[in-house]
């Protein structure tokens, strides 16, 4: 079981290259001293080195490693637990509360990686002798860092404090920002980086482990859609799409085991594998793929699937465990780095991929009646999963398709449903209709107590004592 935890404080060392983090949004360590400061930045080769610290910190936080996926899974209608845990029944339960861990994690762990970010951007504009291209490259991908974990923030909490540089003279009592104004600084973040960074992945050695100018447009897509800028939308979504030197669909006949492996011409951004670069296996695989049952997917979210999908086929392992029919999530085969090797399979953690782009496409076509584009974007999919494809033509029906597909293409990975059904309003009527625990306010996290104790400027969400 993995555990969640807190990051601790941590001071700069050159010798492992890492800016300072922190274990509470006001509770940081001081900026960068001159001289350390002037240090790291005095070459492209250290200040290349405090961006593989921000990839690092943020790729190894629970919150990335399986929070973001797990804990928006059981909360929604995708998950049940099994058996009973105190440990995540809050969870599954929707009856978190603001002193729990849970919620906490999340806070600090993206808030960490949030105040690296805003280190190595305040250092490489401050600084000199980073050459321009360097400079250019590690600010674009600082930026997206910052965006991405800005994205999960206000998806998961709604209004939070924005956050933009290190002085905590400044920024220890910020109240919260507007969901409206963190969405503007992350779409902000996003242009700067799409600007910025190389359209390959040379800056990573040919893997797609770090962001490039089609991360940027990626995730740009998805925030466009987000906020209702559908015309945005769809012109994200298509560039990365065209992209066709890149990125491709894997075909149906390996869907089951190419897509989520190391460097997929699916991948357009994958992390490192947790704890060692060298291991071939993901936390998810450890988490999901399991010989004890502990999560299954919900049997009506298993219902959900038409007849035929391969997607049901491949992507969803059935076992009996303990008499009890268990649904595992099977995106990723693996629980072990030795059942990886054995196979001679690497299979790396996926944070942006194609499919979303197609269906990113699909729904920003179909709110802007292109119900042609709309329909043949559903037919990549579809048909990629061995469906026929749709005919519909009527708007809201079109629509509920497309969420019909993301359900049944995205499920287990990193909260789209979750996400999907609160922007949409539809919270109340899928998971309420399963859950008899369910409020409306539970579609937001509370503000973590710890984080409120520090600041006497956060205020709470709604449904929270």
């Amino acid at each position: 079981m993995f555990k969640t935890y807190i990051i601790p404080v941590i001071t700069f060392s050159l010798a492992i290259a890492l800016l300072p983090g922190c274990n509470k949004l006001v509770e940081i360590d001081p900026p960068l001293n001159e001289m350390s400061s002037e240090r790291v930045f005095k070459s492209d080769n250290t200040a290349k080195s405090t961006l593989s610290g921000l990839y690092s910190l943020l790729s190894q936080s629970q919150a990335q490693v399986i929070q973001l996926t797990l804990f928006p899974a059981l909360g929604s209608d995708e998950l049940e637990l099994l058996p009973a845990s105190v440990t995540y029944e809050d969870v599954r339960n929707n009856t978190m509360q603001a002193t729990s861990s849970n919620a906490s994690g999340f806070f600090n762990d993206l808030y960490a990686s949030v105040y690296r970010a805003n280190s190595i951007i305040e250092g490489l504009q401050k600084y000199t002798g980073t050459s321009a291209a360097v400079k250019k490259q590690l600010t674009g991908e600082a930026k997206f860092i910052r965006a991405y974990c800005y994205f999960y923030l206000v998806n998961l909490f709604g209004k939070v404090p924005l956050v933009l540089e290190t002085d905590v003279t400044k920024t220890a009592y910020l109240p919260r920002t507007s969901v409206d104004s963190v969405y503007d600084q992350i779409i902000k973040d996003l242009t700067d980086a799409k600007d910025s960074l190389p359209a390959d992945y040379s800056a990573s050695s040919g893997n797609r482990t770090n962001a490039n100018k089609y991360a940027a447009t990626a995730l740009l897509a998805r925030a466009y859609l987000y906020t209702g800028n559908y015309t945005a939308a769809e012109s994200n979504a298509t560039e990365v799409i065209n992209a066709t030197s890149l990125y491709s669909l894997i075909p149906a006949a390996s869907m089951g085991t190419g897509v989520f492996i190391k460097n997929s011409a699916e991948a357009i951004l994958q992390f490192m594998p947790y704890l060692n670069a060298t291991n071939s296996y993901t936390a998810e695989g450890a988490t999901f793929v399991t010989t004890t049952s502990q999560y299954s997917l919900r049997t009506t979210y298993v219902n959900a699937f038409e007849a035929g999908d391969l997607r049901r086929l491949k992507w969803i392992n059935e076992v009996t465990l303990n008499g009890v029919v268990n649904y595992q999530p099977y995106k990723y085969k693996y629980r072990t780095n030795a059942l990886a090797v054995a196979a001679g399979v690497t299979e790396y953690p996926m944070v942006l991929r194609l499919a979303e782009q197609y269906l990113i496409r699909a729904e920003a076509r179909a709110n802007t009646d292109n119900s042609t584009g709309a329909l043949a974007d559903l037919k990549v999919i579809r048909n990629r999963a061995g469906l026929a494809e749709s005919t519909t033509t009527d708007k809201a029906a079109l629509l509920l398709e497309i969420e019909k597909e993301r359900q049944t293409e995205l499920f287990c990975e990193l909260g789209h449903r979750w996400f999907d059904l609160k922007r949409t309003g539809r919270s109340d009527a899928v998971i309420g209709a399963i859950k008899t625990t369910w409020n409306s306010t539970d579609a937001l996290y509370p503000i973590p107590q710890t984080a409120r104790d520090a600041n006497p400027n956060l205020s709470q969400n709604d449904g929270y004592n």
